[in-house]
């Protein structure tokens, strides 16, 4: 009995420390990696190249795999005197410039031609994360959370054919096909509901025009009908196609 009390006090000490950390916003999962650039700062983004991990200094590098840390929750791998902590999710502090306009909470942030730094992601392309503050100076840190993956940024109108054209650059790279396959959702779920909702109005409304000849008496309750048919067929096309858009941008 003493042991298991024992046990549960462990649990929960384990509980509330982890959630403290998690509260508090700091690095969440980083792992130990033998580090080839030897002037990397707390806070850089650093990327894998052939000669080794560097500083990333190409932007949207869709090499990056993460930001040195200090001090991070969890982490793994055996640290040695050549290896850092690399964060690759959570709450971190990122070495910033604004190459490429100021940042704003919430703006997606990448990598820049300054080695380590990051900056405003404002184009489609590879971003490291999100920043979670405002920065307005030259260089410095800002908090971001670190999630490394593509990301769609709409340039102009959307239309099928921006959406195709991004369809066909994005599948040559093995990393993007989850991105491809939510476009093609987003074609499927449009196109299923525009064509299903011109198709059923045109039957709604053939019908309707012979159910009005067959029966001239009944000419305003059929109306009424065929008016409350057709505003839902319209209605469910415009969620089809709202769910699409949704699903694009988003």
């Amino acid at each position: 009995m003493k042991k298991n009390g024992i046990i549960f006090w462990l649990c929960l000490i384990i509980f509330f420390s982890f959630n403290f950390a998690f509260g508090q916003g700091l690095p969440l999962i980083a792992k130990n990696l033998e580090v080839a650039d030897r002037e990397v700062k707390v806070g850089d983004i650093v990327s894998q190249t052939k000669d080794g991990i560097f500083r990333s200094s190409i932007p949207y590098d869709e090499k990056m795999i993460g930001v040195i840390g200090e001090n991070p929750v969890l982490v793994f791998g055996k640290a040695t005197t050549t290896t850092f902590p690399v964060v690759t999710a959570g709450e971190t502090l990122v070495r910033a410039s604004n190459l490429n306009g100021q940042i704003k909470k919430g703006d997606f942030l990448t990598s820049s031609s300054k080695p380590g730094l990051a900056q405003k992601a404002t184009q489609s392309g590879f971003v490291v994360g999100k920043a979670l503050e405002d920065f307005d100076k030259d260089e410095g840190l800002v908090l971001a959370e670190i999630n490394i993956q593509y990301q769609y940024f709409p340039s102009g109108k959307v239309s099928p054919k921006n959406v195709l054209e991004n369809i066909l650059s994005q599948m040559g790279r093995p990393e993007n096909f989850p991105q491809v396959l939510r476009y093609i959702f987003a074609l499927l779920v449009g196109g299923g509901s525009f064509f299903a909702g011109f198709f059923s109005f045109g039957r709604a409304l053939s019908r309707g025009v012979e159910a009005i000849g067959r029966n001239p008496m009944a000419k305003r309750s059929i109306q009424l009908a065929m008016f409350l048919n057709l505003t839902g067929i319209a209605l469910l096309t415009l969620a089809g196609l709202g769910l699409a858009f949704f699903v694009i941008i988003y």
